[in-house]
């Protein structure tokens, strides 16, 4: 059994628990945060289970477990739904932190991905050739980083957000308080985002004019599958490890010289858009990993 929580409104949670070949049972977090009922053992005893709407599913400690938990407390304006979902993100965290089954992701793993400074500095003592940046509120250091070569602007947190270049002029009439900014060394090349799944690498190659090929027409980007180095693809699994990940999105740039430039390590990435392409590959390295099936 594989319990796929998050949000029924997820695409990324909907296409797994549709596209995977095993027994999913999808629940709705927002459901169970509004009138449900759940009762999560620390240590478990056997009797942990979620009741949503007339629904009630027990929880089995040694099962799979795919988690894209949402915090939807701070969109609450009714204190009580607020502390409704505060306390069941709590009991979900604490609870899945603890099981024995596989669980893509323990919510307690990577949590330096929220923080793009953090994360840039654990990637580099993972080994990777990572970006130069520059996070500050100083308009003459941000016009100076700007000035020196190519950069573009990246969200600060692990909210998602494009990517754009940015010119020394813009700083012009920065002021303070409207930083911080995350400014990062632009990458010329193609994109290459790698999706670990325990031992399992699927990765794919974008090539665009666009900056940022997620915002680029259709007709501008062209993606085809990609082979990492070996070397690579052995880093990339060992490091998913050790960052306590089951499961991960990996983001590069490939320079024209063939170096890889490593940009992000996600924790919960929405796959589906990637899966689609890979004729479900992704979804069913992640059921085996959740399964116990072939590696």
């Amino acid at each position: 059994m594989i319990y796929a929580l998050g949000l029924a409104t997820d695409g990324t949670l909907a296409h797994f628990a549709d596209r995977a070949a095993a027994d999913v049972t999808l629940v709705d977090l927002g459901e169970l945060a509004a009138d449900g009922a759940w009762r999560l053992a620390l240590p478990d005893d056997g009797d942990s289970w979620l009741l949503a709407g007339d629904q009630r599913h027990d929880l089995r400690p040694g099962d799979g477990y795919y988690c894209r938990l949402a915090d939807l407390s701070a969109l609450e304006d009714d204190v009580v739904r607020r502390v409704r979902w505060r306390g069941l993100m709590a009991a979900l965290t604490a609870w899945l932190d603890t099981v024995p089954g596989t669980v893509a992701n323990r919510p307690g793993t990577a949590g330096d991905n929220g923080s793009k400074p953090l994360h840039e500095v654990t990637l580099a003592r993972c080994g990777f050739t990572v970006p130069e940046s520059l996070t500050s509120s100083d308009p003459g250091r941000l016009r100076a980083f700007a000035a020196a070569g190519p950069a573009i602007v990246k969200a600060l947190s692990g909210v998602r957000a494009d990517s754009r270049l940015v010119t020394p002029e813009e700083f012009d009439t920065f002021v303070p308080h409207q930083g911080p900014v995350h400014l990062q060394r632009y990458v010329a090349g193609s994109d290459v985002r790698a999706h670990v799944c325990g031992d399992a690498v699927h990765a794919e190659e974008a090539v665009s004019s666009a900056v940022d090929y997620r915002t680029a027409p259709p007709e501008d980007v062209t993606f085809r599958p990609h082979e990492l180095p070996a070397a690579l693809a052995a880093q990339l699994t060992a490091c998913t490890r050790d960052l306590g990940l089951a499961f991960a999105g990996w983001d590069f740039k490939r320079d024209a010289d063939g170096t890889y430039w490593c940009l992000e390590a996600n924790p919960m990435p929405g796959y589906d858009w990637y899966d689609r392409r890979a004729d479900g590959a992704i979804t069913a390295s992640l059921t085996d990993l959740l399964t116990g099936g072939p590696a």
